[in-house]
């Protein structure tokens, strides 16, 4: 897996102090080649052992058993005799079967007769059917979005071959297992929770959302129909318990959930939107993990419907999708919405999701960057789609749902641009999310690695602020929670040069050697809230005491610099090593231009650029940076 390196931007400062290493968890997605490669399609074909295959998987998803039947599976030509393979899905398998087309969901488990298989580092692959998506693109879309913010599946296109017959162009989704648990939080032994009606769709079952109000202690009877425990052991009392906090002891509620996480995720889905999500339109496809520290982590699932999907016209149609408040659950109040309506009656909750709203919007909110992706994901993928004879909608559908509402007998499919052209002007102007936060530049820290024996200072310039806090933890990296608040001043005492001068100044409290440091800037006024880094404490400035951050294998690579950043006409590069690798791709991912180094200065010519934001990597053996630019 593609390693990007910690390090973000370690230069030097003069007597004015060091910028931070930012910790970036985005290094731990896919990148180019590996199994969620957005700029590829792979090949797959399943041949079963049993002809009679799809009757007999029918049936188990009617009657609810998950149980597989034995397949050969080859991806690209590398084969593997023995993999388990069932049904999968809700509505488009229902949906799909109803009309006998043999695009199904498929759920295939690598490693569930030959234990240690998997395809490219996975064990599990779930091929969801993009039934109701046009686009073939809502799902991988959403997810790149979502993978800014908070950890998420990804996802990206592959072509299934079952018996030897084409079946069509699926979309890959990660599948939200142990291996997930363990990529994103360093450990799977925690309580773990699907939150997901178990009601099947076109059954005739009624549907109990998963929506964690508190229906008592007794998990037999009262919790089954809305969660699955995914745990070995753990799950069914540390759930409950964290239920009971929500809805009876909500001033503890940080002691049982990690708050920002969900935060962000309600930010993301309110953003784009996502139909099926808690505080969206459809209350479901959501899971909960209990990390060591005790915290219950919200991970989202299932994206398709984002941008409205299938769901644009329900219960009072388009003005509903693109105006729903953004506080929903809290404003206005949905009973049956707890966590949003507990969390955002916190002031201080409220105006962080709020942060969290503006961030989405400024930084990936925008419909033409969008549409360039999707054009580039359906461009990727095309040959697949187009001789792909079981879509439901044909290809002059899928570039018209790019921009505009496909109609799909009594439903209208929501469109990618049509939706944020509507969404975005109306929370750009809503009363709360167009308050002005303080402004928050030039964040330094004093020492770059500092030992036990050093007073670590941290300053930062702020504007409009009537408070500014660091917020500092010391707990480990798996975690990065519990942040502790210590004021800073700008008073000219503790470490403060000049008061008034608009830098604020406070000490980190953590001196132990080997502490991991982590820190961010809260600033609020009395309207909003800002933060540094924006995307915090998803990310967040750190250090090691008595270590130096970065390995050997990486000090080649922490000298990096970009300049004028921005740049009208040409980007320099200093502090390369020889030989490395410099690829220079868009905000979409698309690879604009690859050279291997031939001095420690480089020049990139951005005269023929696209205004917009770029992204080089530099990459010398195992080890790369990732910096951005601006051309204008």
């Amino acid at each position: 897996m593609q390693r990007m390196l910690l390090l973000v931007h370690l230069s030097l400062l003069g007597m004015f102090g060091y910028s931070q290493a930012l910790y970036d968890p985005t290094w731990i997605y896919d990148g180019p080649g590996q199994l969620f490669d957005y700029n590829n399609v792979y090949e797959i074909r399943i041949e079963f052992y049993n002809t009679d295959y799809h009757n007999i998987l029918t049936s188990k998803w009617f009657a609810e058993d998950k149980s597989r039947l034995p397949a050969k599976f080859w991806m690209d030509g590398v084969a593997f005799d023995s993999v388990g393979v069932r049904y999968k899905g809700n509505s488009t398998f229902y949906l799909a079967d109803l009309v006998n087309n043999p695009k199904v969901p498929y759920n295939i488990d690598i490693n569930h007769y030959v234990g240690g298989q998997k395809v490219r580092g996975y064990k599990k692959l779930k091929l969801a059917n993009a039934y109701l998506d046009p686009t073939f693109s809502k799902e991988a879309s959403a997810s790149f979005i979502y993978r800014n913010y908070l950890p998420s599946p990804q996802a990206a296109m592959v072509k299934l071959y079952v018996q030897d017959a084409y079946l069509g162009a699926y979309i890959n989704t990660e599948s939200i297992n142990k291996q997930f648990l363990q990529k994103h939080f360093r450990e799977k032994n925690g309580a773990f929770m699907k939150c997901e009606p178990t009601a099947a769709f076109g059954t005739g079952d009624t549907f109990v959302p998963a929506d964690l109000l508190w229906r008592g202690s007794d998990d037999s009877l009262l919790y089954y129909e809305s969660y699955e425990r995914k745990s070995d052991s753990l799950g069914w009392p540390e759930f409950i318990d964290m239920i009971d906090v929500l809805n009876n002891d909500p001033a503890n509620i940080e002691s049982v959930l990690n708050v920002d996480r969900t935060l962000w995720y309600f930010a993301v889905t309110t953003v784009l939107p996502n139909e099926d999500a808690y505080n969206t339109h459809v209350l479901h496809n959501y899971y909960m993990y209990q990390t060591g520290d005790g915290k219950w982590q919200m991970i989202p699932w299932d994206l398709s419907e984002t941008y409205g999907g299938g769901l644009v016209a329900a219960d009072g149609g388009t003005g509903i999708h693109y105006f729903r408040d953004p506080q929903y659950g809290f404003s206005p109040y949905a009973a049956d919405r707890p966590l949003v309506y507990q969390l955002l009656m916190n002031p201080t909750y409220r105006m962080k999701f709020l942060h969290h709203v503006r961030t989405v919007m400024d930084e990936y909110y925008d419909a033409d960057e969008i549409k360039a992706w999707v054009q580039d994901f359906q461009a990727t993928g095309y040959s697949a789609i187009e001789t792909d004879f079981n879509k439901v909608f044909t290809m002059s559908q899928m570039s018209q749902n790019v921009d505009n509402i496909v109609l799909w007998f009594f439903t209208q499919i929501g469109g990618i641009t049509s939706t944020i052209n509507e969404r975005a002007p109306f929370l750009a102007a809503h009363p709360e999310v167009i308050k002005v936060p303080p402004v928050i530049s030039d964040v330094t820290q004093n020492i770059e690695n500092p030992t036990s024996s050093d007073i670590v200072y941290i300053t930062a310039t702020v504007s409009d602020a009537t408070q500014v806090l660091l917020k500092v933890t010391n707990t480990n990296e798996t975690y990065a929670s519990d942040y502790i608040a210590v004021t800073m001043l700008d008073d000219g005492l503790g470490g403060d040069d000049v008061a008034g001068d608009g830098i604020y100044t406070a000490a980190i409290p953590f001196t132990t050697s080997n502490d991991h440091v982590k820190y961010y800037i809260e600033a609020t006024n009395a309207d909003a809230m800002e933060l540094s880094p924006r995307r915090a404490e998803y990310f967040y400035y750190h250090y090691y005491v008595d270590q130096v951050l970065e390995t050997p294998e990486e000090e080649n690579l922490v000298q990096l610099k970009l300049y004028p950043n921005p740049s009208t006409d040409i980007v320099n590069i200093s502090g390369i090593p020889e030989n490395a690798t410099l690829m220079v791709r868009n905000l979409n991912g698309q690879l604009i231009e690859e050279r291997v180094s031939q001095s420690s200065k480089e020049i990139i010519d951005v005269n023929d650029y696209a205004p917009g934001t770029y992204f080089i990597l530099v990459q010398d053996g195992n080890v790369s940076i990732k910096k951005k630019f601006v051309v204008k």
